[in-house]
């Protein structure tokens, strides 16, 4: 069973770097895992040719037979039934720590130091092996691997499936988050997600995988869209297709089939399903407490998509009626969508002035030119300047000196130069002119001038120069 959130189309102009970034030290750590498996062989041909297999199993054995612990079932024979015993002798912790101790293999033995030395030269070259060094060890945890684990893998197809879904839920969880609250989930989460290897260090020898923290990731884009509906990708046996629902719903379900292929379909596999589970409730406790320190406001990003959505829904009714000839009716649908979101697009204040136009409504109109009017008087805004000059020719509001001198910015740079003249006219007829002003007026001269129009850029040349001697 497989079901994945199916997020908007990332931001590119404000890139998931952390996401990125996460992605590339997983590739950079498959690459240095690539020569493990020669790495290993040639470890293990020096342990066999050195005779310190010999020393250290046969020493096992003995051990085992002193202390009257069970003998380990081995099965094979040859090399495979050498591995199997040299397997079952490094879980054993006890032996292996008396051992680097000098306590089973002590001074006074014939064989000590050769063996001393064969150890030494093989855990040299097994320091060489990433994975078995940097994976997490939950009987012998190294403050290292609780985090290098997470950026390994154990083949191409666990490195490309973890890093797919990283990417869907990353950038959004990223962009909700920022880029060090987003670091700080993955790192806690995958810490959370290895306490299973901790706790219960015989089920799983070596863990290595982003999968747990990607869990972490995936689970706290559901609690952060909490009960809103989003689309699912949903693929079970040879059923596959998209559906619609809240997003806590789906939590249970992926932490239901993580216990299931633990405790019942699965159980043999050497998938860590216990590091998903804990890294599922890792990622929900996490933004659990973020949205409660926030009064149980979800992230910024997430209103603002609600918003969006909003906006679009309240659209493509007010088209519908726009198609259905229903001007008046459109143009209502259009002034309640931007009283409930005024931060909505400057192109919807357009559209709302046309069908304004068409519904031939006076106090709809009125109301639409004075929104135009009061967008582009705002320096970041991007309004059409045809309209704005449509607007101003029998409609002039009271403004302030600044908002008029982003009115004029606006119908210069968009080649309205009859309307700005008349602006300006008028405010430099006024008894205090601001220095923003007179800069609109002269960039309003170099415009005519670079039309051609001499006859209107020369007096306007010689007004600002009579008031710059007057000041």
């Amino acid at each position: 069973m497989l079901i994945l959130p199916l997020p908007a189309r990332p931001d590119w102009s404000r890139p998931p770097l952390v996401t990125l970034a996460i992605m590339l030290l997983c590739l950079i750590a498959f690459l240095m895992q690539g020569s493990d498996q020669q790495r290993y062989a040639e470890a293990w041909r020096f342990y066999q040719q050195s005779g310190t297999a010999k020393i250290e199993l046969a020493a096992y054995q003995d051990d085992l037979k002193r202390n009257n612990k069970r003998q380990p079932e081995l099965q094979g024979f040859g090399e495979s039934r050498t591995i199997a015993l040299f397997q079952a002798m490094e879980a054993d912790r006890d032996f292996m720590l008396r051992l680097r101790r000098q306590e089973v293999i002590t001074p006074s033995n014939p064989e000590f130091e050769t063996w001393r030395k064969g150890r030494a030269r093989f855990d040299a070259l097994r320091a060489r092996i990433v994975t078995e060094n940097y994976a997490l060890n939950g009987q012998e945890p190294r403050l290292a691997s609780l985090f290098s684990h997470m950026f390994l893998h154990g083949d191409i197809m666990h490195l490309s499936g973890n890093m797919a879904v990283l990417f869907v839920v990353g950038y959004t969880i990223e962009s909700a988050l920022g880029p060090l609250g987003f670091l700080a989930l993955y790192l806690l989460g995958g810490l959370g997600a290895a306490l299973p290897d901790l706790l219960l260090a015989g089920n799983h020898r070596l863990s290595l995988g982003a999968s747990g923290a990607i869990s972490a990731v995936m689970a706290a884009y559901l609690v952060l869209f909490g009960r809103r509906q989003i689309n699912f990708f949903y693929w079970l046996i040879f059923f596959f297709g998209t559906l619609r629902g809240p997003a806590l719903a789906i939590l249970p379900l992926w932490l239901g089939n993580e216990l299931l292929q633990y405790f019942v379909l699965d159980r043999d596999g050497h998938v860590n399903y216990l590091a998903h589970f804990a890294g599922l409730l890792s990622g929900a406790v996490l933004i659990g407490l973020y949205r409660w320190r926030r009064h149980g406001k979800s992230a910024d990003s997430v209103h603002k998509q609600d918003a969006d959505q909003a906006i679009d829904s309240m659209r493509r009714q007010a088209e519908k009626l726009v198609t259905e000839m229903q001007f008046g009716h459109a143009a209502l649908h259009y002034k309640k969508l931007l009283t409930e979101y005024p931060q909505a697009d400057t192109e919807l204040i357009e559209a709302y002035l046309r069908i304004a136009r068409l519904a031939r409504q006076p106090e709809l109109l009125a109301d639409a030119e004075l929104r135009l009017l009061m967008a582009g008087s705002e320096a970041t805004n991007r309004v059409s300047p045809l309209l704005l000059a449509e607007t101003l020719a029998h409609h002039r509001p009271k403004l302030s000196a600044r908002r008029w001198d982003n009115l004029l910015r606006h119908l210069i740079d968009g080649k309205q130069l009859d309307c700005a003249e008349g602006i300006v006219l008028r405010l430099l007829a006024q008894s205090e002119i601001g220095q923003s002003t007179l800069q609109q007026a002269s960039r309003l001269a170099e415009a005519f001038f670079a039309a051609g129009q001499i006859e209107r850029g020369e007096p306007l040349r010689r007004l600002l120069a009579s008031r710059a001697t007057a000041a």
